[in-house]
Order: structure tokens, then C-alpha cells, then sequence
């Protein structure tokens, strides 16, 4: 169990529950860099997760795995309605389909994601649930924005898509326009996502 700094008014305070070490992890880089969202706790425990879910510093949103070592997530869900009942929570599930929302917990779900798609189906689950949610990218700007995380030049990505590299510098600015962010840093998290989606795959 790790805690954050506060967070401030503006942002919602989100709690990952994930007993996979990896993929929380890159979970959390992924969600740090959201903004309007701030990570302030991570658990890999049931225990430990409801604990956080009970006290005063309860998080406004949940990102949580179903299958823990030690019981079931959706008491961790329950010890959070009982606390916050206008928080939300993201379910994580590798069988999303099949998952049945108990009556009492549907008010605070606001997405069912499948941990074999999770960092895409995530994504847009949590841009409906903050305040001011960026503008999505486009499927092209998608595409470019992967090759970036896989490390390819302006060039390389002008070769691989056919398009130009003005055009491809052209997207790549209003990537980074949507996402906040630029240079270095727009790679440093566009190479997360690769690696998440590695993970997933």
C-alpha cells in the first residue's frame, strides 16, 4: 500500500486497487499524468484497500481489480459507498462481460473495462468522469501517438503511415496540444502505453 501528496481541490483523488505489482504501476504513470485526476494511494491488498476506502481521506474514485489475493474487490466497493456514496469506481475485470453489478454498488460504477483492453476502454471511462476531460484523440492521431511510444522518428512514422512528415508533425502537435503535454515528455508517456499495452497483450 503507497500513498501521495494531497490533492488539490480541483482534481479527484483516485485510489488504484491492482494486486499485479507491473501493471498497477503502470497504471498509476499513466493516470499521474491525467489531468484533473491525482493518484493518491495505490493497494494490492483487500485489506489494506478498504482500510483506505473507510477513513476521512477516502478517494472521490476507485480504479479497482475484482480478483484479489485476499477476497473480493467489491467490498472494497462497499466500504467506499458506506464512506463516499457519490464517489466512483472503475471496475477492472478479465471476464467484464460477464460481471453483474450487485444492486446497491450500481450508483457509484461508472464503467465495467476489461483488463485485456484496459489502458484504451480506461481512458475513455475516466474522460467522462473528470470535470474538464480533454478532447479525445482522433483514430489517425491514435495510431501516430503509439509509433511515438514505440520510438520512431517523425521520418519513420511519414514511412510506416504514408503520410508526409509535415503531416505527421502536424498531428503530432495537436497530440500534444490535447494532451497537455510536449517534447520529452510527450514520449516518456506515449512509451508507457506502449508498454501497457504490451502487458495487456
Amino acid at each position: 500500500m503507497t500513498a501521495s501528496p494531497p490533492a488539490t481541490p480541483q482534481e479527484l483523488r483516485c485510489l488504484i486497487v491492482e494486486d499485479q505489482v507491473m501493471f498497477l504501476q503502470l497504471l498509476r504513470s499513466m493516470l499521474e499524468a491525467m489531468p484533473g485526476l491525482q493518484v493518491v494511494a495505490t493497494a494490492t491488498r483487500q485489506a489494506d484497500a478498504i482500510a483506505l476506502c473507510s477513513g476521512d481521506d477516502a478517494p472521490d474514485l476507485l480504479i479497482l481489480d475484482l480478483a484479489l489475493p485476499d477476497g473480493d474487490g467489491l467490498a472494497v466497493a462497499e466500504a467506499l459507498a458506506a464512506t463516499r456514496p457519490h464517489a466512483k469506481v472503475v471496475v477492472l475485470s478479465g471476464q467484464a462481460s460477464s460481471f453483474v453489478c450487485p444492486a446497491a454498488l450500481q450508483p457509484l460504477i461508472a464503467g465495467v473495462v476489461d483488463k485485456t483492453s484496459a489502458f484504451g476502454q480506461l481512458t475513455q471511462v475516466l474522460e467522462r468522469c473528470l470535470p474538464h476531460s480533454t478532447e479525445p484523440l482522433t483514430p489517425r492521431q491514435e495510431e501516430i501517438y503509439g509509433l511515438i511510444g514505440q520510438g520512431l522518428t517523425n521520418k519513420e512514422i511519414a514511412r510506416a503511415t504514408e503520410l508526409s512528415v509535415a503531416t505527421v508533425e502536424t498531428h503530432r502537435k495537436a497530440i500534444a496540444q490535447k494532451l497537455g503535454v510536449s517534447g520529452s515528455e510527450l514520449v516518456r508517456q506515449a512509451s508507457l502505453r506502449s508498454r501497457l499495452h504490451a502487458v495487456e497483450g
